[in-house]
């Protein structure tokens, strides 16, 4: 059995979205979302909400079965990254001893569902360090140029360029993934060696792109609601 820690981090500062992991989708703000599917999927010993906003915080303690802690200011500023705040979870004693595995979803992945999540906590097995989420790219980044913007001179991504050598089919290009922030889960002790979900020997779990929307600005929640209208015939 896995003794499993699911954390939903969830600061109140965002340039781009004001008061992002508040706003509502789906007639829920997307911080429930996140908290949702981690209690559905069955995967985990307990579920922590962690933010410094306390309208957050409730949100999370209003769900039976979660635990909400008041997030340190140095790790809820613009500057500080999901991934060291989840290396000093790991690092603290009072969690270590309680946990086999340390479990990250972001609120900004709102259709991310329970059967997701179990799919990658599956992955999870001795000798495999982490398991990460991934969706394909829309276009074939092979396909890719860089742009000097002084010059406007273009030159391939990758070599050799599939438009130097005519292999412009994009049905003839390898799948390439990219990791889309719904769910990653480690070992305790790999995560507090590598402090990486991507370090060691790491499993992908793939979503379709569909289930891979990212809230990062105005237009993506924007997507979202049109999609979930679409999708799940909810309000929005």
């Amino acid at each position: 059995m896995k003794r499993a820690l699911a954390v939903i981090p969830a600061r109140a500062g965002s340039k781009r979205v004001v008061r992002k992991n508040l706003r509502v989708l789906g007639g829920k703000p997307l911080v429930a979302h996140a908290i949702e599917a981690a209690l559905q999927a069955g995967c985990f010993t307990d579920v922590l909400v962690s933010s410094d906003d306390a309208e957050i915080r409730a949100v999370g303690a209003a769900y039976p079965g979660v635990t909400t802690e008041d997030r340190a200011s140095e790790w809820a500023s613009d500057t500080a990254t999901v991934f060291s705040y989840i290396a000093a979870l790991v690092a603290r004693d009072d969690l270590a001893s309680q946990y086999d595995v340390i479990g990250l979803l972001l609120p900004t992945a709102p259709f991310r569902r329970a059967e997701h999540v179990k799919a990658g906590f599956s992955l999870l097995e001795p000798g495999v360090d982490a398991v990460v989420s991934v969706s394909p790219y829309e276009f074939p980044p092979q396909f890719g140029v860089l742009l000097d913007e002084a010059s406007s001179a273009i030159r391939p991504f990758v070599e050799p360029s599939p438009l130097h050598t005519g292999k412009t089919r994009s049905q003839d290009q390898a799948r390439v993934y990219h990791p889309n922030g719904a769910f990653y889960f480690a070992w305790w002790r790999a995560y507090a060696q590598n402090r990486s979900f991507y370090l060691g020997n790491v499993r992908g779990c793939p979503m379709s792109r569909a289930d891979s929307v990212d809230i990062d600005d105005e237009d993506d929640l924007d997507y979202a609601q049109y999609l979930w209208k679409r999708r799940m015939g909810a309000p929005q």
